[in-house]
């Protein structure tokens, strides 16, 4: 028997068009007799080493999506605060270094709306996911205080009753002094 792991990022419009991430972790040969089935879902698939591999990166885009999250909430809320409307800000943010794909998809299509969806990604989901990289860097003897911000941020959103709703409610439960 053989194993693999091949967890997948993207949308689930990117899983529709067949546009996902793959991140595999297998032996050399596994990876080469499974990329093909890969290569029908996804426009890019990754070797990322041995099983377990592919999880630990899968686990770490989400960790840096997270922190990417946080950081975009306590932009737009320092931002308006501050009198700049919080489209412009995003819009100029997307043409300078802080460019990301969460800031395109996640703060301009949700913060900036309002629109957080339930079954889009939900608070519950993310809050696991971060608590996964929290427990690998527990493993690994690394402090990722990054990553606690973010695990603290979602589960305010979540005691504020957003655990169902699409993660970057984050940003409704930003502090204020």
């Amino acid at each position: 028997m053989q194993f693999a792991d091949a967890p997948v990022a993207r949308t689930r419009q990117a899983a529709i068009d067949g546009t996902l991430a793959i991140m595999a972790g297998a032996s050399a040969p596994v990876f080469n007799t499974i990329r093909p089935l890969l290569d029908h879902v996804a426009t890019d698939v990754t070797h990322c080493g041995d099983v377990g591999c592919g999880q630990v990166v899968k686990i770490l885009n989400n960790m840096v999506l997270f922190q990417t999250v946080v950081a975009l909430s306590e932009a737009l809320a320092l931002g308006t605060a501050a009198g700049v409307d919080g489209e412009l800000l995003f819009q100029t943010l997307s043409t300078g270094s802080a460019d990301s794909f969460a800031l395109r998809n996640h703060g301009m299509k949700a913060m900036l709306p309002g629109t957080f969806p339930k079954g889009a990604f939900p608070t519950d989901y993310a809050l696991k996911d971060v608590e996964y990289a929290l427990r690998l860097a527990s493993y690994t003897g690394h402090h990722v205080p990054g990553a606690e911000l973010a695990k603290a941020r979602m589960e305010k959103a979540r005691d504020a009753g957003f655990s169902a709703e699409y993660f970057p409610v984050l940003s409704r439960v930003i502090d204020t002094r």
